[in-house]
């Protein structure tokens, strides 16, 4: 079986979950235009990252981040500013123009792709940024050799390689709030995250009126690969939010490939692809051409929407404007 989950490292009537204010409008842009001085109470700090210790004598102020995954509860932390180093330009329209500005003034990283597709940075390169933290996924740094000399290396929890036990129970927000303080534990910036934590905390809701039953899937290989999303991953309590049923919440495992008669097996209501470039009608136009589709209700009944990915996976504040955005999508279907 493939592993989706580090194909997709490289790569939001009444609505229950409103845009967080934090991140949006002139508040965001604020925020990323005025980052406040990391505080070094508290250090050196330690937390438990993807089954290894990270230790830091003082805040982290020169960050190398890998991929865009962190990028939205860096910008909540307010510490897109020390961000020296990136490998990926973020999608447009999800960020304050302030957060855009500033990376748009950093030169990418060179990457080459490992064996399942993804983004894999030298260490060579990553050393000439001269960082004290590098933010990636467990399988795009080789995380021993960094800390051999003396970088750590923060993973999303999303994309850890043997992820904790809990972390294959069935996902709730929780598991943003816990990757908000763990990433602002390490900034010197816990004030910032608490801050943004309550905000997001102010706008969810646990539920919804209910909107049916639905599946999340990424659609990749020109369509040859469907992969669900089960249980662990946020689309679980995203689509909860938003008034849908995971048919595969089940599921222990976060993504995983599933054939077209699986899928048609769990009967999902509404399809919602997942997608993290092009544009939604491409997505849906490519799984639209999968062979055996025609096959699932949602395929007849003309349910199927595409979410931007961000919206839902890795656990960052964007997955708790998810379901404001799925709301809208499903509104638009009639």
């Amino acid at each position: 079986m493939t592993t989706p989950r580090f194909r997709r490292a490289l790569l939001a009537a009444t609505v229950p979950v409103l845009a967080l204010g934090l991140l949006s409008g002139c508040t965001a842009t604020t925020a990323a235009e005025t980052s406040p001085a990391p505080s070094d109470a508290g250090f050196p700090v330690t937390i438990e990252n993807c089954g290894s210790t990270i230790t830091l004598d003082a805040p982290a102020r020169r960050i190398v981040l890998v991929n865009d995954d962190e990028l939205p509860n860096l910008e909540a932390l307010r510490a897109v500013d020390r961000i020296v180093a990136i490998t990926a330009t973020p999608q447009p329209g999800l960020y304050a123009d302030a957060t855009y500005d500033a990376l748009d003034a950093l030169s990418p990283l060179t990457t080459e792709q490992n064996a399942t597709g993804g983004s894999v940075v030298s260490q060579e390169s990553i050393l000439g940024a001269s960082p004290d933290l590098v933010i990636a996924p467990e399988n795009a740094v080789d995380r021993d050799a960094l800390a051999a000399s003396g970088i750590p290396v923060y993973s999303p929890t999303a994309y850890c390689s043997n992820p904790d036990p809990e972390l294959s129970t069935t996902a709730t927000f929780d598991r943003v709030w816990n990757d908000v303080r763990s990433l602002g534990s390490l900034l010197g910036a816990g004030d910032q995250a608490e801050q943004a934590i309550a905000a997001a905390k102010a706008t969810v809701q646990s539920s919804a009126p209910a909107a049916g039953t639905a599946a999340a899937l990424y659609v990749s290989s020109g369509g040859a690969v469907l992969s669900p999303y089960g249980g662990p991953s946020m689309v679980t309590p995203v689509f909860a939010a938003a008034g849908l049923t995971n048919v595969y919440a089940d599921s222990d495992q976060r993504v995983f490939d599933a054939s077209v008669e699986d899928i048609i097996s769990r009967d999902p209501g509404t399809i919602v692809l997942l997608y993290s470039s092009g544009d939604p009608q491409g997505t849906i136009d490519t799984f639209l051409n999968t062979p055996g589709v025609s096959g699932l209700r949602a395929v007849r009944e003309d349910r199927v929407v595409a979410l931007r990915f961000p919206y839902t996976d890795p656990p960052s504040v964007l997955s708790v404007r998810g379901p404001g955005e799925l709301a809208r999508l499903l509104d638009g279907l009639g």
